[in-house]
């Protein structure tokens, strides 16, 4: 028992100093240790979400054949109807492009794309966070925000060499500007995730909605981007907007829950926009704050 007793004791003494090291320890050797930590279980992380497709490869494999030519089929009949409103976006564009040429008009910051599927999900109730398998070596940067179609998954805070991690729109850590479906008058709010427990469903906080705004009868409202700040582009879908609303604490403006547009945590795959010159906002996000001066 009393070596027991001892063996305890010197656990906790190790314990103790081992804290104490890791907080009097500069941060860039902290940043280097989780910088190789991170390096050390990516080629796991990896492997689990190979074996996850390969999983997913055989199962298909062994439906019926019937079932697959219908998919086929029906596949067919889509990869149809697409070609023809690919069609129709290249007339738009080149048409856009006339006018914006008559114009003289700067085009806003364009993106490049770079597919990642997903790694890892960390569903905790302070941080909703997912790991994708693209990094430094795809041309991922921080600030990049990540989508899946025209829905806002979230933004890439930390870059690594062959993974990225995500904040979704849940975390409390995201927050951007957007605009309200019905708001004719075009007034700016804005959303942030909060935190909740691991029993209800991930949502977001809608807050600085005008006292005067009301939902229109019969519809859930759509929240989407408003392409302020240089980091998300305009249009994009944030999610809906529930209808019990109440008042802030100011009393000026009232707040309310925005339900994601997806289901983040059963997301296989996103698309990852890359800015094609880094803006100012992605320059402050990225920590290189001291260089525009």
């Amino acid at each position: 028992m009393e070596r027991n007793r001892q063996g305890a004791k010197a656990a906790y003494v190790l314990l103790t100093i081992v804290m104490v090291l890791w907080v009097l320890s500069p941060s860039v050797v902290r940043r280097f240790n989780r910088e190789a930590f991170t390096e050390f279980q990516a080629p796991a992380l990896h492997l689990v979400g190979k074996g996850r497709d390969l999983a997913r490869y055989w199962e298909l494999k062994s439906r019926n054949t019937e079932d697959l030519v219908a998919a086929s089929r029906d596949l067919a009949r889509v990869n149809a109807a697409l070609e023809l409103k690919l069609a129709m976006m290249q007339d738009l564009r080149d048409e856009n492009k006339r006018l914006r040429e008559i114009a003289r008009y700067t085009p806003p910051n364009t993106f490049y794309t770079v597919v990642a599927r997903v790694g890892l999900r960390e569903t905790s109730s302070w941080w909703h966070r997912i790991n994708v398998r693209k990094g430094l070596d795809d041309g991922v940067r921080p600030g990049c925000p990540v989508i899946f179609g025209d829905r806002v998954v979230g933004r890439v805070t930390v870059v690594h060499k062959n993974s990225a991690e995500v904040d979704l729109i849940t975390s409390p850590a995201f927050r951007c500007t957007a605009f309200l479906e019905g708001d004719d008058q075009g007034r700016m709010v804005v959303v942030d995730g909060r935190a909740a427990n691991s029993l209800t469903p991930p949502a977001a906080r809608v807050w600085n909605i005008p006292y005067d705004y009301s939902i229109p009868a019969g519809t859930v409202p759509k929240v989407v981007t408003t392409g302020l700040g240089g980091i998300y582009p305009a249009h994009l879908v944030l999610g809906t907007l529930e209808a019990n609303l109440r008042n802030a604490q100011d009393g000026n403006f009232k707040e309310g829950v925005l339900r994601p547009g997806r289901d983040l945590f059963s997301l296989q795959e996103v698309t990852i926009l890359v800015p094609t010159k880094p803006s100012r906002a992605e320059d402050l996000l990225s920590g290189r704050y001291d260089e525009l001066q």
